[in-house]
């Protein structure tokens, strides 16, 4: 709700000491709230300056389209972002149903575990070591992992090699590679991590490559 929004960007700011964020997702589709209100509350808080854009994330896509819509009519500011689930082991939501509202919207595509919870890194190979996030989260685990999607991951890792990528950096690569793409939302433990990441950011993967994973992600 309005009250509920504006109360947590107060928090929200005061917590991060700053006057603005530069993007703020509504998270989620309430059905329970309008849309008249969801994207009033959420235009005028670019109107105050408390955030330079708004966003939605893991919206269906006829309601980003009807955001879009009530925005443009009425002289709001549009969603200008959507934050959904992307990776090799979970793209047809995006690549059937997202890409297209997102692209005639003019909008931007932020999208959350391109690892795939980690599960893409390869580090489950032979099993969940003990303290790691799917040995704590049994519901993580039953959500993402399974043995096909288990065995798809192995074979991928002769595929990095190929062109001296580890599968982490080939996972964040492919997602990447996409032009409708803004960003990727990843997670580390440690700086090594970090760069690990960094160095899918400016990889190409070869059309032969990209063929040879999509055989092994049918």
């Amino acid at each position: 709700s309005r009250k509920h929004v504006r109360e947590s960007i107060v928090e929200s700011l005061a917590r991060l000491r700053t006057d603005y964020l530069d993007l703020y997702f509504a998270h989620r589709y309430d059905d329970a709230v309008s849309m008249e209100e969801i994207v009033t509350t959420f235009s005028g808080l670019v109107d105050e300056g408390k955030v330079l854009y708004w966003g939605t994330s893991e919206w269906p896509p006829a309601r980003i389209a009807e955001a879009v819509a009530f925005a443009r009519g009425n002289g709001l500011h549009p969603p200008a972002c959507e934050q959904p689930q992307y990776s090799m082991l979970y793209r047809e939501r995006v690549e059937n149903l997202i890409l297209g509202e997102v692209e005639a919207a003019g909008m931007g595509l932020v999208v959350w575990s391109p690892l795939a919870g980690g599960l893409l890194t390869g580090k489950y190979d032979d099993g969940f070591p003990e303290g790691s996030r799917y040995a704590r989260d049994e519901e993580l685990k039953d959500w993402m992992y399974n043995e096909e999607r288990r065995e798809k991951v192995k074979a991928l890792k002769p595929i990095a090699e190929e062109i001296g990528l580890t599968r982490s950096q080939l996972a964040l690569a492919w997602v990447l590679r996409h032009p409708a793409l803004t960003s990727a939302i990843t997670g580390a433990t440690n700086v090594s991590q970090i760069e690990e990441s960094l160095g899918a950011s400016e990889v190409e993967i070869p059309a032969e490559v990209l063929e040879k994973i999509d055989t092994i992600l049918e």
